[in-house]
């Protein structure tokens, strides 16, 4: 693929609607030159996710600190996006709800991986998720401030899952309340 992952997001995605127009994704040194991390991230419309998850070219479908380091560094973005842009309803998104049904690639490149097991389906490299964190964090926030219809379409969605989310969990409560009223 020509332009590495997001052209292979794209194949992945052809012929499905996305929330955003084009993927959010790039590449980044981590810090203290441990290595590199390669990522890109899409939002199809009809939810149905993907997760591609490798070190060293190593697929890792448990996924592991990598996975762990790219959530946190795009909710935490999300989240300080909508503060900046005065967006109230942000703070009530989980990771779920922000990449729960998003089509995502990681690729990490580190010098020291250790994973859990024989067959190294999970990288449980500690260090690894602050080096990715800080790596994509900053990289989001400034894609978001220089896409701002894009940005604000992304937190529409999110913010409606979440709101799905919530709304099940109280119709949850209410029926369990019914059910014990009944018993009494």
């Amino acid at each position: 693929f020509p332009n590495g992952l997001s052209d292979f997001l794209a194949g992945l995605l052809e012929g499905r609607e996305t929330v955003l127009d084009e993927p959010f994704a790039g590449e980044a040194e981590l810090a203290d030159g441990q290595g590199r991390v390669e990522w890109a991230v899409a939002w199809p419309l009809d939810e149905e996710g993907y997760q591609g998850l490798y070190c060293n070219t190593v697929p890792t479908p448990l996924g592991g600190t990598h996975e762990t380091g790219l959530r946190s560094a795009v909710i935490r973005a999300l989240k300080a996006h909508a503060e900046r842009i005065g967006y109230r309803k942000a703070g009530q998104l989980t990771a779920d709800d922000v990449l729960g049904g998003s089509a995502l690639l990681l690729s990490l490149f580190y010098k020291t991986p250790q994973f859990q097991g024989q067959t190294k389906e999970k990288l449980v490299s500690n260090e690894v998720t602050r080096l990715v964190e800080g790596a994509v964090k900053d990289r989001f926030e400034l894609w978001l401030g220089d896409h701002p219809a894009e940005g604000t379409a992304l937190l529409d969605h999110t913010v409606a899952r979440a709101e799905e989310r919530l709304a099940r969990k109280r119709s949850k409560e209410v029926k369990r309340q019914s059910a014990t009223r009944k018993l009494r």
